[in-house]
């Protein structure tokens, strides 16, 4: 690999520092194994949200000498981190990265780029402030999944310098100059980013949201016509209503706006974010899984999205987000994008429904399903009936009786729900890849590459063995951490063949691990 030219402030290096802590071209290394180390804003970074609480603290509690305790406490922390600053030095060496810190508790990491399967450009407000961007080094494990193995801070242009120096490395070629992108296959407008955000939340995220809104609008009504007054039940109700709703689909629209994905060579990259921006490139050899999307609001306006199970791409955000290969576009769009993006998981073998063993095992669940939600629901309603019963009129009419009859609605949704699952869910084999179709209401489509498979689970319970079917788990590495894709019921020895299969590969030689190793 051909190291990037790290000059000016975008790094320092052991050899020299100018009076603002940032190196000068004469003493920035060009050569590999020079130590160098990061920006010297992370100290700030990793300071900030210590000093927010300790500010808090000084403004609610700020008495006697708490407040020159707390003055300390925010001095030794900066001067802590200062020191873990500049006792950490990072090598970009010919086979590796050897991130290594030298104070009281040692740490030696090295990253060897056969390893690696992602090198990813996060940049937050603060990034922005200081002109800098993160470089997120991510190894293609489980361990790695949801949290990256470094991240390490340099000026915006050495940053995106080293990314593209590693990506040569990584894919046998640079990344897309940022004078000349890409042309991606589908272009996505700020609408379609917020249709992403309001109708890829789960239904039954959804339905639950709303339901809490209604009960704050009922509180709302009650307490206004008896003139009892609000009691915090609707404050909170529209809370929840707020956090399980509202608050996924914004923050949704902020990480996928300005969104643009394409396929270079055998490497797909990604970009999006709002307030913190992502640049994600990864191997196509590195995807497990491919799955398409349906959330009963998508289907209704015909529209699907793509997710790809990868591992390696942690964000360092605290977020645990799959890669999204396509938002919500009409089913068309997403089928062309499909193919033009990971054309090795376009499935074209046939699909099985699923036996009549089947049936009577679903209506079976859904007679206990529907039993629970009667006992969960019998205390409420008799409790909002005597509340509501004194009501006139319309509302004394209805809101006596509103959950007896939601319940029922929830029944009928429940067993509607069951004959549209064993109606839908499918399962299919190919040479190289396998499918499972799940999902009555927010229907999946996921998949799977032979190769890529941990493990398979079969599991049979008792009502299951009557009816002679079972039920399929596999599970996979993903973005998330471990991810496993559960099958409908299918008779077990079709089940069985995926594991079987997969040992058969590897048995004949079709398994080629230097193409699945991670």
């Amino acid at each position: 690999m051909t190291r990037p030219d790290l000059e000016a402030e975008g790094c320092t290096t052991d050899a020299g520092m100018d009076a603002a802590g940032t190196g000068t071209a004469a003493d920035t290394p060009t050569r590999h194994g020079e130590r160098i180390r990061c920006h010297p804003s992370i100290i700030v970074e990793r300071s900030l949200s210590a000093i927010v609480v300790l500010a808090v603290l000084t403004t609610q509690l700020g008495r006697g000498a708490l407040p020159a305790v707390l003055a300390i406490l925010f001095i030794g922390l900066a001067l802590f981190n200062y020191r873990q600053w500049s006792r950490t030095t990072i090598q970009f060496n010919e086979r590796d990265v050897v991130v290594e810190r030298n104070t009281l508790f040692k740490m030696k990491k090295t990253l060897p780029y056969a390893k690696v399967a992602s090198v990813n450009v996060n940049r937050g407000i603060l990034n922005r402030v200081f002109g800098t961007s993160r470089l997120l080094v991510n190894i293609n494990s489980g361990s790695g999944a949801t949290v990256p193995e470094a991240v390490l801070t340099f000026r915006q242009d050495v940053a995106e310098g080293i990314r593209a120096g590693m990506a040569e490395r990584l894919y046998g070629h640079e990344t897309a100059p940022e004078e000349e992108p890409a042309e991606p296959p589908v272009s996505f407008s700020p609408v379609d980013v917020i249709v992403h955000g309001l109708f890829s939340v789960s239904t039954y995220q959804t339905v639950f949201g709303f339901a809490f809104l209604a009960y704050s609008v009922v509180q709302l009504y009650v307490s206004t016509v008896t003139g009892a007054g609000a009691d915090g039940k609707a404050l909170v109700s529209l809370l929840m209503f707020f956090s399980i709703q509202l608050a996924p689909s914004v923050s949704l629209i902020f990480h996928y706006y300005n969104y643009r994905v394409y396929r270079r060579g055998d490497t797909i990259y990604l970009e999006h974010g709002l307030v913190r921006t992502y640049k994600t490139s990864f191997a196509v050899s590195r995807i497990n899984a491919v799955r398409v999307k349906r959330t009963l609001a998508a289907r209704l306006l015909h529209r699907s999205c793509i997710e790809a199970e990868v591992v390696g791409l942690a964000s360092g955000s605290g977020e645990s987000l799959r890669p999204v290969l396509c938002l919500l576009k009409d089913d068309a769009t997403q089928q062309r994008l499909l193919e033009e993006l990971v054309p090795e998981f376009v499935d074209e073998h046939a699909r099985e429904r699923q036996p009549a063993g089947a049936r009577s095992v679903l209506l079976i669940r859904a007679a206990l399903a529907s039993l629970a939600l009667v006992l969960a629901t019998a205390y409420p309603s008799i409790y909002l009936y005597h509340e509501t019963a004194a009501l006139t009129g319309a509302a004394g009419t209805v809101l006596p009786y509103a959950l007896p009859l939601a319940t029922t609605a929830a029944i009928l949704a429940i067993f509607y729900a069951t004959r549209v699952s064993y109606r839908i869910t499918e399962f299919g084999t190919g040479t190289d890849l396998f499918t499972f179709v799940n999902g009555a209401v927010d229907r999946e489509t996921v998949v799977m590459n032979y190769d890529k498979v941990q493990m398979v689970r079969i599991t049979r319970g008792p009502v299951a063995r009557v009816f002679g079917v079972a039920r399929g788990k596999v599970y996979l590495l993903s973005a998330i951490g471990g991810a496993n894709v559960s099958s409908g019921y299918f008779a077990g020895s079709r089940l069985a063949a995926v594991g079987e299969t997969v040992m058969g590969r590897i048995a004949s030689g079709e398994y080629d691990y230097r193409k699945n190793s991670i």
